[in-house]
């Protein structure tokens, strides 16, 4: 190591000794002292400055939400710039949807089932939903569900509740029985939710609610919360037998790709089938795939043992003779299999849960 360097390094305890001995020998011995380092950074080491470190930059990602975040939050303490929020979040949500090629405005498309449909142009808010009807033995979408199809179905894909006014409609003109609300803090902030008296409502309603926390637009907590998604919705749709209505801010990104995380992981069916479905069902809708790609990898990492087992079993099987690329055929079978073995073994963990809540309260009261 140079002399230079050993200057800049130097300990501040050892500053403190070095200007001790400076004092009591004199400025000739501070040589000796430094070992001999340059005379520049001598006065450097022994005045007590530190030459100032780099800080790390920000990566851009992050300084965007910060920049987003303050402000929201600028707006919803102001009271002003919401209406600007709504439609830049707007704004974003279209050229996102027209860089995957979807089209999310109602141009040439069906209005939602229910509720009432966004206005042309202009964004914003309505309440509004959509049934996601499907053939279960098939995996196919039912284009044109008739009015007792769209009674019995029992998922739904929508826009967010923002008064209890909203949570008697969905339960009076829907039918629904449970809600999985995937809006932030971030969320509410911007469209001044206030999420206290609409879970009361829930609650009178005997509507069952739980909420699961996703940031809009960010691909990498969405992958990361992708499972719990998944089993908010499995627990209430299949645990419970509740029909759910599964919601974000617009019924675009995180709420569908809440509903193709339960029929890929909870249900075993294949990507491609359960994305026609949903895009069928609610033609504007834009999961994020990326997400569900990093959520699944997470799902079945330190899995290779089980899928090996699994793939050996009749549960999983061989299917060379069929031809083609077999050895990825197979693999893909074996991981979907493995992925909705846990989810199931989660359902019962959850049901007994909410079952002993359950219990609980009623020996309460």
């Amino acid at each position: 190591m140079s002399r230079k360097v050993e200057s800049i390094y130097m300990t501040s305890s050892f500053v403190r000794s070095a200007n001790h001995h400076l004092n009591v020998f004199g400025a000739e011995r501070r040589d000796i002292i430094v070992g001999r380092c340059a005379a520049a950074d001598f006065d450097d080491a022994f005045t007590g400055r530190r030459r100032p470190r780099p800080r790390p930059k920000t990566p851009p990602a992050r300084r965007r939400r910060r920049r987003r975040r303050r402000g929201i939050l600028r707006a919803a303490n102001n009271g002003v710039g919401r209406r600007e929020e709504e439609q830049r979040d707007y704004d974003r949500r279209f050229q996102e949807s027209t860089d995957a090629g979807i089209e999310p405005s109602l141009n040439g498309k069906r209005a939602p089932r229910g509720g009432d449909s966004p206005p042309e142009g202009r964004w914003s808010w309505t309440l509004n939903w959509d049934y996601v009807t499907y053939d279960r033995d098939a995996e196919v979408p039912i284009e044109h569900p008739s009015e007792r199809e769209l009674k019995e179905c029992s998922m739904m894909i929508g826009s967010c509740p923002r008064s209890p006014g909203d949570i008697d409609r969905l339960i009076d003109e829907a039918g629904v029985e449970a809600i999985v609300c995937l809006q932030c803090e971030l969320c509410h902030a911007a469209l001044e939710i206030d999420w206290e008296p609409i879970r009361k409502r829930c609650l009178e309603r005997n509507v069952i609610i739980m909420r699961v926390a996703v940031r809009d637009f960010d691909r990498l907590d969405q992958s990361r919360r992708l499972a719990d998604m998944t089993r908010a919705f499995n627990l209430l749709h299949d645990g419970l037998g509740r029909k759910t209505y599964v919601h974000c801010t617009a019924g675009i990104n995180r709420a569908s790709l809440t509903v193709l995380g339960y029929l890929t992981f909870c249900q075993g069916m294949e990507l491609g089938k359960a994305l026609n479905i949903i895009r069928t069902c609610r033609p504007q809708s834009n999961p994020y795939e990326v997400s569900w790609q990093r959520a699944r990898k997470m799902l079945l990492s330190e899995r290779m043992e089980d899928l090996y087992l699994y793939a050996n079993t009749d549960g999983g099987g061989c299917s060379k003779e069929a031809g083609g690329d077999w050895i990825a055929r197979d693999m893909d079978k074996a991981e979907r299999g493995i992925i909705k073995q846990m989810f199931q073994r989660s359902l019962e963990a959850d049901k007994s849960l909410s079952h002993a809540l359950l219990n609980l309260n009623q020996d309460v009261k």
